[in-house]
């Protein structure tokens, strides 16, 4: 079996409209067996149309006669990193000739190749759920300002970054601390693959958990945060650096589903991109140093004989009942904004309940969030899509060294990864967030009865989420079969 990897600067594919803090590279594996083949492409990006995404995987497969079923377009979520419009079109073509220049180099450079991997429990240290059911309120999601005691659980008594409209709920449960402590993907790999000579050609680590770091300043009290704004590739690009500086060879980063999971940064005083950067460094060598220490202590060789194999699954998902069936009439909701603001403010007024308002307030963001987020219609759901509610979908998996990696669409739940794992028991299965484009959140029925983020951000019905994992189950059951 013969791998390489590469990492390509992305500058000059996109329009910069922010100075670099640091390059945003895409990073490149390739994979070969005398039957098989696999290329993953990781980009410090933010997120792209899937459309585009798939576009990309298309273009690649006949550029470099990799088949597109075993080409993975996987996306980072850095904040700090282009999105959406920003990379499609005549962005995505450079892109495309770019990265098809990197991988047919890496496919004559390709060498027998070993592995060896090491699987780290990284318990609630360093990541924590940023959802959380508040009684008598409901579900609310924290993006900045969450504390940790001295046990390092996550808490609040905020309101105020609970993402409330400004609302302050008078209930008892705020008299104590509020601890943000469900569920998180608690398990960390570094996979190391050498040549033949003994030499690193490069390494893959994953964890799960939001790459947000390095734009703390937008939360702060810096009023001309504006100003602030830097092309940054977070913790997670510089984790890669020290896994290259330490190891040698190419250093990639993957990231698991991560849609309520953040990682456990400090907000206190992030008030400049200086300040925010150097957190990113904070929590990466945090986050290196385990995974560092968990190899260098555990590290098992990988079966290079065993079951090697790539396919690529397509759904068909349902839209949410709210969204409108045209393009224009989701961009027509804006007028419904104003008479929803008055809602609320009469809601508070005539002395609702906590919890009556706190609906009112996810209608409110939902009805302001969803022209934003479908604004584009070159690029975005197509007038099909809108028309049918139907919305496609890929999950790409792959088979490696006694290991399963699914690359699912993002933004997914932790949930996908729990469900993920205990379903197919047979086997180590690694759960890859945001692949082959970026759907925005994918809400699980739960997420959509108690609201928050997920719920007003999502454009799936209750039906979507167990729809995929009943068909994606005897797809995955079938592809496991040696």
């Amino acid at each position: 079996m013969k791998c390489s990897f590469k990492k390509v600067s992305t500058k000059g594919t996109f329009n910069a409209s922010w100075p670099y803090g640091t390059d945003l590279y895409g990073r490149f594996f390739y994979l070969e067996s005398e039957t098989e083949k696999f290329l993953l492409c990781a980009f410090d990006f933010n997120a792209t149309f899937p459309r585009e995404a798939n576009r990309f995987r298309t273009e690649m497969s006949k550029k470099t006669g990799i088949p597109e079923k075993s080409i993975w377009y996987h996306e980072l979520q850095i904040h700090a990193a282009p999105f959406n419009e920003e990379l499609a079109g005549e962005s995505m073509d450079r892109l495309i000739d770019v990265s098809a220049d990197a991988v047919n180099e890496m496919i004559k450079e390709a060498q027998e190749c070993v592995c060896l991997v090491s699987e780290c429990d990284m318990g609630t240290d360093y990541s924590f759920n940023r959802e959380q059911y508040i009684e008598g309120l409901g579900g609310v999601t924290v993006w900045r300002g969450i504390e940790f005691d001295e046990q390092g659980r996550a808490f609040t008594q905020n309101p105020d970054i609970m993402l409330l409209k400004g609302y302050k709920p008078d209930l008892p449960v705020f008299d104590k601390p509020i601890y943000f402590d469900n569920t998180v993907d608690q398990m960390a790999y570094l996979f190391m693959f050498k040549n033949q000579k003994g030499e690193t050609l490069g390494t893959i680590s994953r964890f799960a958990a939001h790459p947000d770091v390095a734009v703390l300043f937008e939360h702060s009290e810096n009023k001309d945060h504006k100003n602030e704004y830097h092309y940054d590739y977070d913790w997670p690009g510089y984790l890669s650096d020290e896994m290259e500086d330490i190891y040698g060879g190419v250093g990639m980063y993957i990231n698991g589903p991560c849609a309520d999971l953040a990682a456990k940064k400090d907000c206190v005083d992030k008030c400049t991109y200086e300040a925010s950067a150097k957190e990113c460094q904070r929590l990466a060598k945090l986050i290196g140093n385990k995974l560092r220490e968990s190899f260098d202590n555990n590290a098992k060789p990988i079966d290079m004989t065993s079951v090697f194999k790539t396919e690529t699954f397509e759904f068909s998902l349902p839209m949410k009942e709210d969204i409108p069936y045209t393009h224009a009439d989701v961009m027509a909701m804006v007028e419904k904004y104003e008479p929803m603001r008055l809602k609320f403010q009469e809601a508070i007024d005539n002395g609702s309940t906590p919890a009556e308002v706190k609906r009112i307030i996810d209608d409110l963001w939902r009805t302001g969030h969803l022209p934003y987020l479908f604004k584009c219609k070159e690029f975005g759901f197509t007038d099909e899509e809108y028309a049918t509610h139907k919305v496609k979908v890929t999950v790409p998996a792959v088979r490696f060294g006694g290991y399963l990696f699914v690359g699912v669409p993002g933004e997914s739940l932790v949930d996908m990864t729990t469900w993920m794992r205990s379903r197919f028991t047979g086997t180590k299965t690694i759960p890859v967030d945001q692949v082959n484009g970026y759907y925005h959140y994918m809400a699980t029925p739960r997420s959509l009865t108690l609201g928050g983020y997920t719920y007003w951000a999502s454009w799936v019905s209750r039906e979507s989420i167990p729809k995929l994992k009943k068909e994606l189950a005897p797809l995955l059951d079938e592809f496991l079969k040696d």
